[in-house]
């Protein structure tokens, strides 16, 4: 089908911490992107959450920006990339009951312990391609269905944020998309359907949750109500796209077997395409649905990367972020300067970043970070370079355990934020020991949610006709022959020193053991 000039889609990539629209021509060329900060809200009992009204304006705020000077006739389908494991509870007019309960939120952790010890984490990922944890979103369900008395004679329903904003573009009915759906609340992972069986044995009724639906499919149209507030016109396709990583990696143009796509953003998502469901022996990586209808993934996730670095600078950059306040220098590009300095090993430097514990591929929440090899003979570039290096060698670890469970991947597709440096890009591929390439837009899970437009009103067949156009390859860095030897020592070095930490209980006695039980 032939590409008409001047037809537009919105794409709204909707994160835990800011929010970016984008406006695309069917070209897949980005025209104009908003940016807002999100606002958390942290209590200190563990709960986590956002306002739907505050994002919501947020939304319309940022669509105002990227259509000054453009004809709102020109936009023929809005599509949605979420963050995974968020959660909403709704009642029978698809209006919120609370905030939403985002995904770190940790009332549901003692649920998810009970579930784990009562379903057995290997039963219960065999089933839908998950292990057991309070991260995704079922756990959130669970509590809001069997211990939030003050909802329950209104709630009817238990979604993930993207249903709510579907529900205020114009969607007459109550939706998600599969690769959201996945993250919910069990699956039975070869079909994509909600698993009767593991709801029956949560008590859970299916009828609290969402309609499946895939990423691509129109499921109604933008709202008179809606149109005014965004400043566009009514009638406007409305298409779910779906889950923030799968968006990215479709977005990345990781849509065959193969090809890996890692987002480095405040933590950092390792995906890879699968034609079919494969589960990991160890039921740790996640096997779940793809924004591609006809598609899975297996991924894994760190909980601290590029906020690692952020920290760093923070902390420890108060010369770089004084240039970059007078000059306009990037204080991070500064930083990884004098890294680059340094040669490859960081002098013997080892860094763990897992200031935030550790979901995969070993699963210790106690886990924390921690510098080791320190000597007199060591400077503040060698520290930085170990930096670099310790979140590099926390993606290794990740990438290796997927292939371990069974495909082979041959390249690695970077994007999000820690994509932007030439000089840490070479270090990822080193560590890696793959080939990397970068793109010209970082930001892949907005690229992917407005593929997922495109295809909906019927420009492309299918989502992977739609990445030829859309996706746009800016380098590719391979490893260098002198570092193999030097990082495969330092990636060694790593796993025993993590195991070591780990195993012998030393990252929980620093912290002292907390732990809750409760009865669904």
């Amino acid at each position: 089908m032939a590409i008409l000039e001047g037809k537009l889609v919105l794409s709204f990539d909707l994160g835990t911490t800011a929010i970016k629209v984008g406006l695309f021509n069917l070209k897949g060329e980005l025209l104009q992107t908003a940016t807002r900060e999100q606002r958390l809200i942290f209590f200190e009992d563990g709960r986590v959450e956002q306002s739907p009204r505050a994002t919501w304006e947020l939304i319309a705020s940022s669509v105002r920006e990227v259509m000054v000077g453009r004809s709102p006739s020109q936009v023929k389908a809005i599509a949605l990339s979420v963050h995974r494991g968020t959660v909403i509870p709704l009642d029978g007019n698809g209006e919120p009951l609370s905030d939403f309960i985002v995904w770190m939120d940790k009332r549901g952790l003692a649920i998810a312990q009970e579930v784990a010890a009562r379903i057995g984490q290997e039963r219960y990922y065999n089933i839908s391609g998950h292990p057991m944890s309070y991260i995704t979103g079922v756990s959130k369900a669970l509590w809001l269905h069997h211990q939030a008395k003050d909802l329950q004679a209104e709630l009817a329903v238990i979604a993930p944020h993207e249903t709510l904003f579907l529900k205020w573009l114009g969607c007459t009915d109550l939706v998600c998309a599969q690769s959201t759906g996945t993250y919910l609340f069990p699956f039975v992972i070869e079909s994509k359907t909600w698993s009767p069986q593991l709801a029956q044995e949560l008590d859970f009724p299916l009828d609290k949750l969402p309609r499946l639906v895939t990423s691509t499919e129109v499921v109604g149209e933008l709202s008179r109500k809606a149109a005014q507030e965004l400043g566009l016109l009514p009638g406007i396709a409305i298409v779910p796209g779906g889950g923030d990583g799968q968006c990215a990696g479709v977005g990345s143009g990781a849509v065959e077997e193969g090809l890996c796509m890692i987002n480095i953003g405040t933590g950092a998502g390792i995906q890879t395409y699968l034609v079919r469901p494969l589960k990991d022996p160890r039921h740790v990586l996640n096997c779940a649905a793809h924004v591609v209808p006809d598609g899975w993934e297996m991924e894994g996730h760190t909980q601290a990367s590029g906020i690692v670095f952020r920290w760093l600078r923070d902390e420890f950059g108060a010369a770089e972020l004084a240039v970059e306040h007078h000059s306009g220098l990037d204080a991070f590009d500064l930083l990884v300067e004098q890294a680059r300095h340094t040669p490859a090993g960081a002098g013997g430097l080892l860094f763990l970043p897992t200031f935030n514990g550790s979901t995969a591929p070993v699963i210790d929440q106690t886990a924390r970070g921690a510098l080791l090899g320190l000597s007199l003979a060591h400077g503040r570039r060698h520290v930085i370079r170990a930096v670099l290096e310790g979140i590099s060698l926390e993606l290794r670890w990740m990438l290796d355990a997927i292939s371990e469970a069974g495909t082979t991947i041959r390249e690695v597709r970077l994007v999000g934020g820690g994509a932007r440096n030439a000089h840490w890009n070479q270090i990822h591929a080193g560590i890696l020991d793959r080939p990397v390439r970068t793109l010209q837009i970082v930001d892949a899970a907005l690229v992917g949610a407005a593929m997922c437009a495109a295809v909906a009103v019927g420009e492309y067949k299918d989502l992977h006709a739609a990445a030829e156009q859309f996706v746009k390859f800016r380098d590719t860095i391979e490893p260098l022959e002198a570092d193999r030897p030097v990082y495969q020592a330092a990636y060694e070095n790593y796993r025993q020193a993590f195991t070591l930490l780990s195993e012998s209980g030393f990252f929980r006695r620093l912290q002292g053991e907390q732990s809750g039980k409760v009865k669904i």
